[in-house]
């Protein structure tokens, strides 16, 4: 569902602006609109900042901050309820060593890293701290990587800006510059009204890109983000259950808490269906 909003967002969005750009007594878009340079400065400004702002080795949370938006989706957490009540089944009538051979089959990257670490650690407490600084690394790459667009959307508009005064500079001068004499006045407002429209353009493309793409991508990353912690956190108490050696159904009954109150009740009311 995730990945739908994203998309249907960004398609509404788009046929939105596109609309508005459109001459409806001809049917044309406006060429106005579209200004080479402004997009170079808007964009290259934003990506120099971003440069400046953040090592290179971190510069790759753009590309799979907006990937992760648009192809990413959030896993069914009773997915996860029932690999980990098998799990916990195995592990108690089988022992924990059991476990070890199903670990590549598991397709969660921290649900893997927990029964791993569980073979690995005998101590509770190791384990449990191992547990604790992968989802504190988990948490810290993914602020980060909000950080980035949340920063993008805020260069976009200051370069959006500098553009425009660029152009208001470049446009005075021009007409500074031009044999006032020679020119007629509506010559002379026509040329300033056409400055002016290329001038404000890179305004609209700053404006744009920050509340269509980056603000929104930022959003939906803390979103993502938040989703996926709770489902570590799910991980975590039940990974340490196993390790106690609690019972199957309690693993289970834990997790089952995790879940929103309405899907509580259509688990229980299919249930009740079966019975009958």
């Amino acid at each position: 569902m995730n990945r739908a909003s994203t998309i249907l967002g960004l398609l509404l969005g788009s046929i939105i602006i596109l609309l508005s750009m459109v001459d409806y007594s001809t049917f044309q878009i406006i060429s106005a609109f579209f200004n080479l340079q402004g997009i170079l400065v808007v964009l290259g400004g934003t990506l120099a900042a971003v440069l400046i702002n953040y090592p290179l080795n971190q510069l790759g949370c753009a590309y799979h901050g907006f990937r992760k938006t648009l192809v990413a989706d959030q896993q069914d957490m009773l997915i996860i309820i029932n690999k980990l009540a098998e799990l916990s089944h195995m592990a108690h009538k089988q022992g924990l060593l059991s476990l070890e051979k199903v670990i590549p089959q598991i397709k969660d990257d921290f649900l893997r890293y927990a029964v791993t670490q569980l073979m690995v650690h005998h101590e509770e407490t190791m384990l449990e701290q191992a547990l604790e600084v992968q989802q504190l690394q988990t948490q810290q790459r993914h602020f980060n990587c909000q950080e980035m667009f949340q920063n993008m959307a805020s260069y976009a508009p200051a370069f959006g800006m500098i553009g425009t005064v660029m152009g208001l500079i470049i446009m005075m001068t021009s007409q500074m510059s031009a044999d006032p004499l020679a020119m007629e006045s509506d010559d002379m407002l026509a040329g300033l009204l056409t400055g002016m429209g290329l001038a404000l353009v890179t305004t609209f493309y700053g404006v744009l890109l920050a509340n269509l793409i980056f603000v929104p991508i930022a959003g939906k990353l803390k979103t993502l983000s938040e989703q996926e912690m709770v489902t570590q956190a799910l991980i975590h108490e039940a990974i340490m259950a196993i390790k106690r050696s609690h019972s199957p159904i309690l693993v289970r009954e834990m997790m089952m808490s995790y879940l929103t109150k309405q899907r509580q009740q259509k688990l229980a009311s299919a249930k009740n269906m079966k019975r009958v």
